[in-house]
């Protein structure tokens, strides 16, 4: 039987698509991972979904309601500072015209420009296949 330091950080994020791109923003300093690229989302809070954590995390860090659909991928992984199980969910917005708040650091990335941003190295899969569904 696994403790919960065995147990990966259940996390889910959201591809929010618009015309072939996607956003994006760069990690602030004092964040894990500072200066990296990622898409939004975040961890779990106790009995939500990954689904429901993606919903909820679009909403604070961009100020944007979205609709989450299908599970694109699931993929677990480790980094220095612990396990991760990371849900990427193909998301759009409520709103077709929405913007991402002012100040949230978020910006519209085209899908064949992502590969040109550093992300975590667990989402070289997600990004590669972006690219190719952009090209």
């Amino acid at each position: 039987m696994s403790d919960d330091q065995d147990s990966p950080t259940r996390v889910g994020i959201g591809l929010i698509g618009r015309d072939g791109r996607y956003l994006i923003r760069q990690r602030r300093p004092g964040q894990i991972m500072a200066g990296v690229w990622e898409f939004p989302g975040g961890k779990c809070e106790p009995g939500e979904s990954p689904e429901e954590a993606t919903s909820r995390e679009c909403l604070e860090e961009v100020g944007i309601g979205v609709v989450v659909g299908p599970l694109r991928v699931k993929i677990e992984h480790r980094y220095p500072h612990g396990r991760v199980e990371l849900s990427y969910y193909d998301c759009w917005t409520v709103d077709p015209t929405a913007e991402p708040e002012i100040g949230s650091g978020f910006l519209w990335v085209a899908a064949v420009d992502l590969l040109g941003y550093t992300f975590p190295g667990a989402n070289e899969p997600v990004l590669a296949s972006l690219a190719a569904e952009g090209r």
